[in-house]
């Protein structure tokens, strides 16, 4: 029996065919042959559900043009989950500041128009698209996102942000504080905040519950002391920014903080001193009857001492040292 090649199809057959596939295929479908393309540009002007995907293991790419953005995914199998990667791995084009040239178009949000979708495929723009319940996003980009300001205010109910890349300008902070209301989980990575005013911001967020940071400078932690419904804080520095004296005050403030990830702890001069202080700290601010025992992850700290290890007392906090 001879096999049977697609190309022998006539268009209904092949257009009956191509209605199966999602937005990604038809773009790939485009490149591959002159019919192909004339077919998809030729069919009727329907629209493509953002989720076309039957499979819940596989989310469907959105959209994606030919310029700046390569790579517009879905992460981590949520339906409501955006995450944009721009200038890093699987981008393969030299993208430079283009970014900055991008469009939002916030109509239509919860479908995309199939031919306007295929014949912008060629045009030198970048274009948004995105659910109207979006509550997760993941950035990474290589500059500030002073210029995304007019695409987050158009999801100002996100629950979660990520944020990567390694050039954070002074107005970083404000833009998010600014344009996101209602966040619970905000992580600032690659970049390091250096500003004071940064973190007093940051306290003012008070609806986030969940804080990742990387520390840039000394005497910039206390204003997160005042996040009081904080439940889970991870702090990041090599360098000597994250005091033991600054912990302790988040930890007397903080009385909702059920995990504290530190990488790493300035114990000073004195490393075994300034780890008991710190356990005797907790113990005396912590109140196990109203309180859950503190999970405290520490990174690189010295090796404990026989005196500090009958210091600790699983009621009070669990220490963690991930040497």
């Amino acid at each position: 029996m001879d096999s049977l090649n697609i190309l022998n199809l006539n268009d209904d057959c092949l257009l009956n065919v191509f209605q199966y596939l999602g937005i990604l295929d038809h773009l790939n479908l485009l490149r591959t042959c002159l019919r192909f393309r004339q077919i998809l540009l030729e069919s009727s002007h329907s629209t493509y559900p953002v989720f076309h995907s039957t499979d819940p293991h596989i989310k469907p790419v959105l959209f994606y043009s030919s310029t700046a953005f390569k790579v517009l995914r879905i992460l981590n199998n949520n339906v409501n989950t955006l995450g944009v990667i721009q200038g890093h791995g699987q981008d393969i084009e030299e993208v430079g500041n283009s970014v900055k040239d991008f469009q939002i178009l916030n109509n239509t949000l919860n479908k995309i128009n199939k031919r306007e979708c295929l014949e912008n495929l060629l045009q030198p723009t970048d274009i948004f698209r995105f659910t109207q319940r979006l509550d997760y996003l993941s950035v990474n980009v290589p500059s500030c996102i002073c210029y995304l300001e007019e695409f987050f205010q158009t999801i100002s109910d996100l629950r979660a942000l990520r944020l990567s890349g390694y050039s954070k300008c002074s107005e970083t902070i404000k833009t998010i504080w600014k344009c996101f209301p209602n966040l619970k989980d905000l992580s600032i990575r690659g970049g390091c905040l250096r500003n004071r005013s940064d973190f007093e911001l940051i306290a003012q967020m008070k609806t986030v519950r969940k804080l990742s940071l990387n520390v840039g400078e000394r005497d910039c932690l206390a204003p997160l002391a005042e996040m009081t419904e904080l439940y889970s804080l991870y702090l990041e520095n090599n360098n000597g920014c994250i005091l033991a004296i600054d912990i302790i005050e988040i930890i007397k403030g903080c009385r909702k903080l059920e995990f504290l990830y530190c990488y790493q702890i300035n114990h000073g001069d004195r490393p075994q001193e300034s780890v008991a202080n710190l356990f005797r700290m907790i113990k005396i601010h912590r109140d196990p009857s109203k309180q859950k025992p503190l999970q405290l992850f520490a990174y690189l700290d010295p090796p404990l001492s026989i005196e500090n290890k009958m210091l600790i007392d699983n009621a009070y906090f669990e220490y963690r040292p991930w040497n």
